[in-house]
């Protein structure tokens, strides 16, 4: 039987171990978990790589809950952040999420029913790319490292998806354990330097799309961007 990997960091998994889901299981909250028993996947994981990603996880679904209102499980995963703050739960990270809120972006004045929504783009990226890094090696048995050049596309509530997922994703069918909370379709075009296009669905209002080269991509534009992060971290050591 061949050694398993952490699909984290890539090495041979050794104790302490970890259990991890791919999506993260704070998507699906108790009300939906209770009347759906989704049959959510897990992944084996070192205890450590898994927790590191334990606050931006708690941040990923808190900053974009607001945007998941007006669907089911939107609907629910909203009552479930209220209730725990009622609770006490989670205080600083609601009221954090809550400054993100912003009716004067850049000096502009909003009309009284718009309200801008800033986020930590490289919390939520982070979080999105290790969905996919997670999804891909259940899809192929593969590791995908955490440096691989990747681009991250949100698409807010009722908004079309963008061409490219229409054109690439949009008859393949779909992945996901409960398709209402989450559901992902991918492609690969192993023609075009292995390129692969993602797309991740939540609670039936966000559409994220994630694109990225095989790892082992020698294209000019992989070669530059490896070339620079490898200068940038020679540049901080």
């Amino acid at each position: 039987m061949p050694q398993q990997i952490c699909y984290l960091c890539g090495s041979p998994l050794v104790t302490p171990r970890s259990n991890d889901h791919v999506p993260p299981r704070q998507l699906y909250v108790k009300e939906i978990r209770v009347a759906h028993s989704p049959n959510l996947l897990t992944l084996p994981t070192h205890g450590d790589c898994n927790r590191s990603y334990q606050h931006d996880e708690d941040y990923f679904v808190n900053t974009l809950a607001p945007l998941a209102r007006g669907s089911y499980s939107g609907d629910a995963l909203l009552r479930d952040v209220f209730d725990k703050y009622g609770r006490n739960e989670k205080q600083p990270l609601v009221h954090r999420v809550l400054e993100e809120f912003d009716r004067t972006p850049s000096g502009l004045q909003l009309p009284p029913s718009l309200v801008a929504k800033r986020i930590d783009g490289a919390r939520v990226h982070r979080v999105a790319w290790k969905i996919v890094r997670g999804l891909y090696f259940h899809e192929t048995r593969q590791y995908l490292p955490e440096a691989t050049p990747n681009s991250l596309s949100i698409t807010p509530p009722d908004t079309p998806p963008p061409a490219p997922f229409s054109e690439a994703l949009g008859e393949l069918p779909s992945r996901g354990a409960y398709p209402g909370v989450f559901d992902y379709k991918f492609a690969q075009f192993p023609e075009h330097n292995d390129f692969s296009y993602w797309g991740l669905l939540l609670w039936d209002r966000l559409i994220l799309t994630m694109a990225f080269h095989s790892p082992h991509c020698r294209c000019d534009h992989c070669s530059k961007l490896k070339a620079s992060r490898s200068d940038s971290a020679s540049g901080n050591a």
